[in-house]
C-alpha cells in the first residue's frame, strides 16, 4: 500500500509485541465506538492482495438471503427463454423461478427450460407446479479449480478439432457424431467457467479457493476461454460437412494436403496446451510463429481447391471448412497473444 495516496483517515500504529511469538496493534477509538465493539467480540482478518489486511466486524444476524431472480416465460421466444436462463447462470446466481402467467405452463416451453437447466452444472429442480419451475444451485465455487475446468475445456476442444480436420479426409460419420456430443460437453464447461470467473471476481475469498490470482488473471482467461468455445463451434461447423463431401469425388491432391494439416495442427495444439497449463509466454511465443505457418498452409489449401475440378456444392462444403479453419486460427492467435503477456494480467491487481 502506498501511503502517500491516502489522503485522510490515515493513522499510524507500532506492532508491539506479547509473549514470545504474539504482535499486537491497538484498533482505533473511533472505529471501535463507531461499530460498537466490545470486549468478547469476534472481528474477521482478511489478508488482501499486495499485503494489505481487512478488519472487520462478524455480523450476528443471519446473513440476508439475496432475492431468487424470476424469468416470465410467457412472451420470451425458446431462443430467448435459453438465453436468460444460461445468462443468470453464468452470473454466478445461486437459484432461479421460472413463471407462467397463465394457470398452466405451456408443455413446449417447460420442456425447453427443462433441457436448458439440465444443460448446466450444479443445477437441479427442485420443484414445480402447473406454472412454475424452482431451481436451486447445489454446487459451491470452491468444489472446482479453475485450472483443471479450463484445462479440461481446451482438452475437449483442441480434440474436437483434430478429428474435424481428419474427418475431411477419410469422411468418417462416426468422427461426426463424437464431435456434436463433445459439442454440448463443451458447452457445459464454458458457462462454468464464466460463472465461476463471475463469482471470483465478486468476491475474493472465492477467488482463492478456485485458484483466481487476480483480476487481471480473470480478464486473461476471459479471452482465453472465449476463444476456446469458438474453436470448438468452429469444428463442429467442419464436421457437419462430411455428409456433403462424402457424395463426391475430391482430388487426391486436396486431400493431401488436408491431412498435412491435420498433422501439423496435432503438433501446434500440443504446444498451445503446454504453453497455457505452464502459461510460459515463451512457449506461446513459438506457438504463435508455427501457427502462422499453418495459416499459410491453409491458404495454399483454398488456392488449390480452387483451381482444381470440383462439383460446386462439394466446392462450397470446401470453402465453409476454409473459413472455419481460418476462424480457429484466428481464435488461437488470439490465445497466444494472451498467453504471451501473461506475466503481466497474472500479476494485475485493480
Amino acid at each position: 500500500m502506498d501511503i502517500s495516496d491516502v489522503k485522510e483517515n490515515l493513522e499510524f500504529r507500532k506492532v508491539q509485541i506479547t509473549g514470545k511469538s504474539s504482535y499486537i496493534v491497538s484498533l482505533p477509538k473511533s472505529w471501535i465506538m463507531n461499530n460498537k465493539i466490545k470486549k468478547g467480540d469476534t472481528l474477521t482478518i482478511i489478508e488482501e492482495e499486495e499485503g494489505e489486511l481487512r478488519i472487520a466486524k462478524v455480523l450476528e444476524t443471519k446473513k440476508r438471503e439475496k432475492p431468487t431472480p424470476k424469468i416470465v416465460m410467457d412472451d420470451l421466444s425458446d431462443s430467448e427463454l435459453i438465453t436468460t436462463v444460461l445468462g443468470n447462470y453464468a452470473m454466478g446466481v445461486d437459484g432461479l423461478e421460472i413463471v407462467s402467467e397463465n394457470k398452466d405452463m405451456d408443455i413446449a416451453k417447460r420442456k425447453v427450460a427443462l433441457e436448458a437447466i439440465r444443460s448446466l452444472v450444479g443445477f437441479e429442480v427442485i420443484s414445480e407446479s402447473p406454472n412454475s419451475i424452482r431451481v436451486k444451485n447445489l454446487l459451491e465455487p470452491s468444489d472446482f479449480n479453475l485450472d483443471e475446468v479450463i484445462n479440461r475445456l481446451a482438452l475437449i476442444s483442441t480434440s474436437m478439432f483434430k478429428n474435424a480436420t481428419s474427418s475431411i479426409v477419410d469422411l468418417n460419420p462416426e468422427k461426426v457424431k463424437e464431435i456434436e456430443a463433445q459439442d454440448e460437453e463443451v458447452d457445459r464447461l464454458y458457462l462454468l467457467t464464466q460463472r465461476l470467473l463471475a463469482v471470483g471476481l465478486r468476491d475474493k475469498a472465492t477467488a482463492r479457493r478456485i485458484g483466481l490470482d487476480s483480476n487481471g488473471a480473470a480478464i486473461g482467461w476471459s479471452t482465453i476461454i472465449r476463444s476456446i468455445e469458438r474453436i470448438a463451434d468452429a469444428s463442429t461447423e467442419i464436421a457437419q460437412q462430411v455428409e456433403t463431401l462424402r457424395k463426391f469425388k475430391i482430388p487426391g491432391e486436396v486431400l493431401n494436403l488436408h491431412s498435412k494439416f491435420n498433422k501439423e495442427i496435432a503438433s501446434l495444439t500440443n504446444d498451445v496446451l503446454v504453453a497455457g497449463s505452464q502459461k510460459n509466454p515463451k512457449a506461446a511465443l513459438e506457438a504463435l510463429r508455427k501457427l502462422e505457418k499453418l495459416d499459410k498452409l491453409r491458404e495454399d489449401i483454398r488456392k488449390t481447391e480452387m483451381e482444381k475440378p470440383i462439383e460446386p456444392k462439394a466446392l462450397l462444403s470446401l470453402e465453409t471448412v476454409n473459413n472455419a479453419l481460418k476462424g480457429v486460427i484466428n481464435n488461437t492467435r488470439d490465445i497466444l497473444k494472451v498467453l504471451i503477456n501473461s506475466e503481466y494480467w497474472q500479476n494485475y491487481k485493480k
